[in-house]
């Protein structure tokens, strides 16, 4: 009997089901975990950081106003016209 718990104990190790072995995994898979939660912390405060900026530049944006043009004085009845399709093209 104990040597038929010694074989399948030999087996199993062979195999990297023992114990020891499911003990060193569960390790490095919690170490592994403990990054991943980490990096998701971090991934967050960038995108909020992100979305911010994105608001401020939007702000600022809002903020600057192009000037309006002067519109040139028009002496002759041609150069209305002229004038006239011009503004009508854009």
């Amino acid at each position: 009997m104990k040597s038929l718990v010694k074989l399948i104990g030999l087996i199993l190790s062979i195999l990297g089901l023992s114990a020891k072995a499911t003990k060193a995994k569960k390790a490095k898979v919690k170490k592994i975990d403990q990054q991943l939660k980490k990096i998701e912390k971090e991934k967050t405060k960038v995108q909020k950081k992100k979305v911010a900026v994105q608001k401020k530049k939007e702000e600022v944006k809002k903020a600057v106003k192009k000037v309006p043009k002067k519109k040139p004085n028009v002496k002759t009845a041609k150069k209305a016209a002229a004038s006239l399709k011009r503004r009508a093209r854009r």
